[in-house]
């Protein structure tokens, strides 16, 4: 079938195409920029978090991972920045929130760590959502 490099871009060659950013731009100082990311960064470790406690078995460690970026976690975001936000970007950052929490209390056990993973794949997917339709821009 041969096939080798397929679809893979060959190392040292510029991509053969442009892409264009056509994601909604959200304006936002470099202050409040970075305020958001680290929210972002840190729902992203509360991923990485539970899927490793879901790996060695602990739930303990499941629920305090999820716990760090429920509700919460989205309150700490100042008022004024939220403000900026488009209601679709904070529908979905709200979902993602509510999923984390959904985790943090449903937990009991991971003898089966499946619907713990379905609620993570679902925040996910609001991640993933958010990320394709939305980008940060400074102010103009």
């Amino acid at each position: 079938m041969g096939g080798g490099n397929m679809g893979k871009p060959m190392a040292g060659r510029p991509m053969s195409y442009k892409v264009e950013d056509k994601r909604q731009a959200i304006s936002l100082t470099e202050a409040e920029r970075a305020v958001v990311t680290a929210e972002m960064r840190q729902m992203l470790a509360s991923v990485q978090g539970v899927t490793d406690a879901l790996a060695r078995g602990d739930a303990q460690a499941v629920v305090d991972a999820a716990s760090k970026s429920g509700m919460a976690m989205m309150q700490e975001v100042p008022a004024p920045i939220r403000m900026k936000f488009p209601a679709p970007f904070t529908q979905l950052g709200m979902a993602s929130h509510r999923v984390f929490d959904r985790i943090a209390q449903e937990t009991r056990t991971v003898t089966d760590p499946g619907p713990t993973l379905k609620l993570l794949s679902e925040a996910m997917q609001s991640c993933v959502a958010c990320h394709a339709s939305y980008r940060f821009a400074p102010p103009r």
